[in-house]
Parts: C-alpha cells; sequence; structure tokens
C-alpha cells in the first residue's frame, strides 16, 4: 500500500510541475491557454503540489 501513495505523490508532484510550466509559457508569451486565466494556472501548480507532498508524508509513515 505505501507503493500506491508513493505513486499517486509523484503523479500529483508532476502534474503540479506540468501545470507550473503551462502558467509560465502562458505569462512570458501573454497568451491564455484553454481559455484558462494564467493565474489559475499558478493556484492550481500549488494546490496539485501540496496534494502530492501530503499524499508522500503519508507513504512515509505509514509503515511506522
Amino acid at each position: 500500500m505505501k507503493t500506491i501513495w508513493k505513486v499517486i505523490a509523484w503523479i500529483f508532484i508532476a502534474c503540479g510541475l506540468i501545470a507550473y510550466s503551462i502558467g509560465w509559457v502562458a505569462l512570458l508569451t501573454k497568451s491564455v491557454f484553454r481559455n484558462i486565466p494564467t493565474e489559475f494556472w499558478f493556484y492550481d501548480a500549488v494546490a496539485t503540489g501540496i496534494f502530492g507532498i501530503f499524499f508522500l508524508i503519508y507513504a512515509v509513515r505509514s509503515n511506522k
């Protein structure tokens, strides 16, 4: 079960990094991606990263 939580955590962290990258590209090119304002990509990246960190902490502490 610990491995499943680690996989889920890293998927969330990867999605957060992808959203963060999309946000920066949209900001630097002054464009809108999928009709979503640029600042929402950063909000999504932060929220997804926080969930990923929580899942990673849960996976590490679940064995103890």
